[in-house]
């Protein structure tokens, strides 16, 4: 399951994984760490979702643009 925290898709699937731990570790009685572990992964794939974003707009506008 690692091999899907990887490549273009990652961050996505780090935080579709990080929501559902997040929701069961909280429905669960004595759930905390599957809650904790969900945090954890929800905010590391929004972390990496914003940086693709912004690692795509410098490639774009350097890609684009002419240095002079």
């Amino acid at each position: 399951m690692l091999f899907l925290f990887r490549g273009h898709n990652g961050p996505l699937v780090r935080a579709i994984v990080g929501a559902l731990l997040l929701v069961v570790g909280i429905t669960v009685h004595g759930g905390a760490i599957l809650a904790g572990i969900g945090a954890v992964l929800l905010a590391w794939g929004g972390i990496g979702a914003l940086s693709a974003q912004r690692a795509g707009r410098r490639s774009h506008v350097s890609s684009g643009g002419r240095m002079s």
